[in-house]
């Protein structure tokens, strides 16, 4: 047997990042967010690193399955109990979670505990589970469909899996679906939990300071064991030996090993545990479940195929628990993804190496780094980042490898609650599933993880809404549905316009899907304008309209597409659509129009979602009222939709023999002198703080081009490749210029009444400068109709500059191609004399604008200590743009772009209003670093290729290893004038971190050459990186240009390659795109 010497001598170097000195690696962790930190190092510095953290504790985090499998091996590793675990021993002791390793009380608890959680007796729990899952049903079905329920709440701290827990194991009811505050236990597990975690990260000295923190905590914890103590001894005065729980065996049954039974105290430790470790796991698994399957509704529909072939509409049984694989699969595969537990700690119990490797002595905790460990592409595949559950089908599970999934823990440490904790979450997602319809509260939520003893999603909300015909009656009475029309409506309140009364308008439903903001806009504008025609307009996304198209009252549908998919709230929606294709009557009765909102530059994917939407209506049985409306947003975003809405209204009215006379516009302004000189600032949430902001050159060949650094809003996060989501305001001098129109001083009020655009602020005394400035486009061309808006208000004699462009050809040669505003119009025909309230209701919303981030957050992130002592995370971010600023097509001095030029003004220190938001799943760089890359960009789009190759550079510095292959095409006009990032670009090719191929259109080597000729000339090269070694190729830039001539010339490389014709290249391009060659294009 090798010596510990020469154990240590044949080990391999552990990486670390740079160590300060007093608090070594502390400075890398985020106090409140332990794991993300550890996901994030792990991403940099690979299979393993090691943290030097204060008072002498060293941790070695393992992070991926060769060196986890080793970790697993019981004879030479075992479970530590952390420093977090140690301050909850002061709620459990020797509890089953928190027992140190040959504790007695453990071994007891474990031995007489492990028969009890057997499948059998689990199985005689299922009617307690039962009663407490039928509560939570039936309160949600009480609250109606429109009442948000946060899964934090409901699965988690107040609600399910606590109630569950202690009516099936102990026979206690907390009520927490009867009450409206949390059971005081909960409150007080919560301080508990919280305390514990803070203690864990103070110095000793800090926490013997605290004196007042740890009088409360002990009270919490006497308070939370006076209760449990209370249950043991009601049992045991009035026993109840017919019980199937778990006090019953721990009250009465012997240890075969010690003859001995549990003491009081140490069945009361158990109770705790399980109340605290046991709800956590299982309701922050539940959470993460709902958003996997709401953010992958094809995942969803084949979940609820699955439980209504098996529950059909009866009551949940026994014997449904094996009948569900593909919903334990789905919980599994959340498990994998990002379960409950994050971090478990071991440490080796004599001198050892890992998996041959790494030398670690028995007082190093070694920490299982369970998301990398359970992403890794040697066992999960390339696809390890993607939710997909069918990888654990037909016998997936059963090929893994040995310990690849640690979800429940190790060894005889692993849960004893797993068959529980099963069965409860199977019990209530079937039930769940077989009843509702569940939809997510923002579809625009993205997971945003909330760290206590687990973690689970922050403020993650959800909405349900009744299936037809389904009841939550447990004794399976029937109850009353509500009709589709109803459910709609549920619970949202309209205001009464007072136009039209009520009782004589018609209901119409309009449904939307929207990303930007867009088609929400044109829904809205159907609302507000609804009762003119004599209808009530009731307004839903797409996405609740599943299962649930009113068939009594004609449908609107209003809907985008990006690059070919549906929104975010529409995805559910459509992915029903195509799991009912085949049934041919399940939409007759419904009457439907569309209306399709896309871009162009799309070409293979323009208008494909609301085509779709169209044939799969007609298809599944419904009457198509109208023919489909189309708008080409490059073009004229409001002529077309305006053309529509005319053409909606006069068929609606005729077809439902709605007559009450047409009523004017609604919408009223009252401006008035202003009643105070300013107003307060909002809240500094979502809020970023410029960095610097700095020109990059370019003015001398097109617009300048700037690098602004932004410290995000507290809370954020990102991948490379990600957007920064930026709200502007609209330039300063345009909004002059329109209230020098009107003659309005920027400090007037204004009372906006008679619409129900939120974004008008509706009832509410403002000021106009704020709303101009903040609420409205000001830049959109004019509509035909408006320009006919614009005729009516203007004398017949002045009318000559206007009326040509009601002529289709002229007005898109000389108002859409020169990007003609109402305000350029308007100060064109001085004599137009529009009332300010009817321009108010042309505008659109002002829409949040999307850049890609041009940084990493591998290299843009630092942990900085507040005044309070606390330690917080900062995490920049950097954008790459173009100016736009330059003499205005229509002839109206300049032309200020209204989000480039908003970040263009901002100075370091002042705050814009931003967030980031993820981008298509595929543009990200490969899990594996040694996977080529090719990347092909022009102008500000090397802003996600600049953020990849620094990514890159983190990675090589922290690891000090090998990249793959990584090939730039960077396309400029002039190598002296907009060659931008050169300086970094070399530095990183040195390194050998990237090929840089600039291409120069005008000026420098090589002049003139684009992206795509020089692609064509090294097409060889490229080949093989893409065909033999498994390279990505990442574009970004013009849709029209870039993008077009890169697709174009990888299918001239292919048809060369494979010697086939413009058909099979299109076709091989479309499936390479799903997941090889990814582009972010824009216009």
């Amino acid at each position: 047997m090798a010596s510990v010497e020469e154990l240590a001598a044949k080990g391999l170097p552990i990486p670390q990042p740079p160590s300060r000195l007093f608090i070594g690696n502390a400075g890398e962790i985020d106090p409140a967010n332990l794991p993300q930190s550890m996901w994030r190092l792990a991403d940099v510095y690979g299979e393993i690193f090691q943290l030097d953290m204060p008072g002498g504790r060293k941790l070695v985090v393992c992070n991926n399955y060769e060196l986890n499998n080793d970790l697993c091996d019981g004879t030479r590793f075992e479970k530590v109990i952390g420093a977090a675990l140690k301050e909850v021993r002061a709620l459990i002791a020797d509890g089953l979670f928190t027992a140190y390793p040959n504790e007695k009380g453990w071994g007891i608890a474990h031995r007489l505990l492990m028969p009890v959680f057997g499948p059998i007796t689990i199985r005689k729990m299922l009617p307690e589970m039962n009663d407490i899952v039928s509560q939570m049903l039936l309160r949600w079905d009480r609250f109606g469909p429109e009442n948000e329920l946060v899964c934090a709440d409901e699965f988690t701290r107040c609600r399910l899996a606590f109630d569950v827990i202690g009516l099936a194991a102990f026979g206690y009811r907390f009520n927490n679906f009867y009450r409206e505050n949390a059971h005081p236990f909960v409150t007080q597990m919560a301080d508990v939990l919280l305390e514990c975690g803070k203690r864990a990260n103070r110095t000793g000295i800090e926490n013997a300071l605290r004196v007042f923190s740890a009088q409360e905590n002990a009270a919490n914890i006497k308070a939370m064991q006076s209760l449990c103590d209370e249950i043991v001894a009601d049992r045991k005065k009035n026993p109840q030996p017919e019980l199937n729980d778990l006090l019953n065996p721990m009250l009465e049954n012997t240890d075969p090993v010690t003859g001995e039974k549990m003491s009081d105290e140490l069945i009361r430790n158990n109770l705790c545990t399980f109340l605290v470790a046991g709800h956590e796991t299982t309701s922050g698994t539940l959470g993460f479940l709902f958003y996997h399957l709401l953010k992958n509704p094809d995942k969803y529909m084949k979940l609820q195929k699955e439980v209504d072939e098996v529950l059909g509409d009866g009551p949940f049984e026994a014997k449904h628990v094996s009948q569900l694989p593909y919903l334990k699969f789905c919980i599994y595969e959340t498990l994998r993804y990002m379960g409950p537990i994050a971090t478990p700690g071991k440490h080796a119990i004599k001198p050892t190496l890992i998996a041959g490797k790494y030398y670690v002595e028995p007082s190093t905790q070694l920490v299982m780094n369970l998301k990398p460990f359970h992403h890794d592409p040697k066992v999960w595949g390339d696809d390890a980042d993607t939710f997909r559950p069918e990888r654990w089908m037909d016998g997936g599970f059963e090929k893994l490898p040995p310990n690849a999934f640690k979800a429940f823990g190790d060894g005889e440490r692993a849960c004893i609650g797993r068959t529980f904790a099963e069965q409860e979450m199977i019990l209530a997602v079937a039930t769940i599933f077989q009843k509702f319809q569940v939809e997510m509260a923002d579809p625009s939520y993205q997971m945003n993880v909330k760290v206590t003893l687990t973690l689970k999603p922050n403020n993650f909300a959800i909405k349900v809404r009744r299936r037809p015909g389904r009841s939550v009656s447990t004794t399976g009475a029937a109850a009353p549905t509500p009709s589709p029309t109803t459910a709609l409506q549920g619970g949202q309140e309209r205001r009464d316009s007072g136009v039209n009364g009520f009782h004589e308008q018609r209901p119409v439903t309009v449904l939307y899907g929207s990303q930007s903001g867009t088609c929400k806009a044109y829904a809205q504008d159907i609302e507000s304008n609804a009762p003119r025609y004599g209808f009530k307009a009731t307004v839903d996304t797409l996405d609740s309209a599943t299962e649930n198209i009113p068939k009594d009252q004609p449908v609107i549908i209003i809907c985008p597409s990006y690059e070919g998919r549906p929104a975010d709230n529409a995805k559910k929606f459509v992915t029903w659509l195509q799991a009912n294709a085949d049934s041919p009557k399940v939409l007759d009765g419904v009457n439907y129009t569309v209306f399709g909102v896309g871009n162009s530059d799309w070409v293979d994917s323009f208008h494909r979602v609301p085509k779709l939407i169209d044939e799969l209506f007609e298809k599944m049985g419904a009457h198509r009222r109208m023919p489909t409306g189309y708008v080409d947003v490059k073009y004229d975003i409001m002529g077309p939709w305006e053309e529509f809405a005319d053409n909606l209204w006069k068929v609606l009215r005729e077809e439902t023999g709605q007559d009450v006379e047409v009523a004017s516009n609604l919408l009223q302004a009252e401006i008035t002198a202003p009643t105070f000189a300013s107003h307060l600032g909002g809240k500094d949430i979502g809020y970023g703080i410029v960095k610097e902001n700095r020109s990059l050159g370019g003015k001398q060949v097109g617009l300048e081009k700037k690098h602004i650094e932004i410290e995000l809003p507290l809370g954020s996060g990102y991948q490379s490749g990600d957007y920064l989501v930026v709200l502007p305001t609209n330039p300063l001098n345009t909004v002059r210029r329109l209230l020098k129109r009107f003659g309005i001083s920027p400090d007037d009020s204004i009372l906006v009444t008679g619409t129900n655009k939120a974004y008008l602020s509706p009832d509410t005394s403002i000021s106009v400068f704020d709303l101009m400035m903040t609420r409205v486009e000001l830049g959109t061309p004019a509509s035909q109709k408006q320009i006919q808006t614009l005729i009516d208000a203007t004398p017949g004699d002045k009318r000559s500059k206007l009326t040509p462009f009601l002529d289709d050809s002229t007005y898109q040669a000389s108002v859409l191609e020169k990007r003609f505003t109402i305000l350029d119009l308007l100060e064109d025909n001085p004599s137009t004399d529009l009332p300010f309230p009817v321009y108010l209701d042309m505008l659109k919303p002002l829409t949040p604008r999307q850049y890609s981030i041009s940084s990493s957050p591998f290299a843009n992130l630092e942990f900085v200590t507040t005044p309070s002592g606390t330690m917080v995370q900062k995490l920049f971010a950097s954008l790459t743009y173009d100016v736009h600023d330059e003499a205005a097509l229509s002839g109206h001095g300049q032309f200020h772009g209204v989000a480039s030029t908003y970040l263009a003004r901002h100075e370091p220190g002042e705050r814009i209003r931003c967030f980031a938001r993820p981008t298509n799943a595929n543009f990200h760089l490969p899990t594996d670093p040694l996977t080529p890359i090719i990347m092909a960009c022009a102008g500000s789009g090397m802003a996600p290729m600049r953020a990849f190759i620094q990514e890159r550079a983190a990675i090589k510095a922290a690891r000090n290893q090998k990249l793959g292959p990584a090939v730039l095409y960077f396309g400029c006009r002039d190598e002296g004038a907009d060659y931008i990032y050169a300086d970094e670009l070399a530095a990183w090719e040195k390194e050998g971190i990237v090929s840089v191929r600039p291409c120069f259109s005008k000026s420098g080597a090589g002049a003139p050459k684009y992206v795509h000729e020089r692609i064509w000339e090294d097409r060889e090269e490229l080949r093989s990186l893409f065909a033999e070694k498994g390279a990505k190729i990442f574009v970004c830039g013009s849709a029209s240009k870039l993008a077009k001539s890169t697709a174009d010339v990888c299918k001239k490389i292919y048809m060369e390659a494979k010697g086939v014709g413009e058909d099979e290249a299109r076709e091989w391009l479309e499936k390479v795109k799903e997941d090889r060659y990814v582009s972010d294009v824009f216009e």
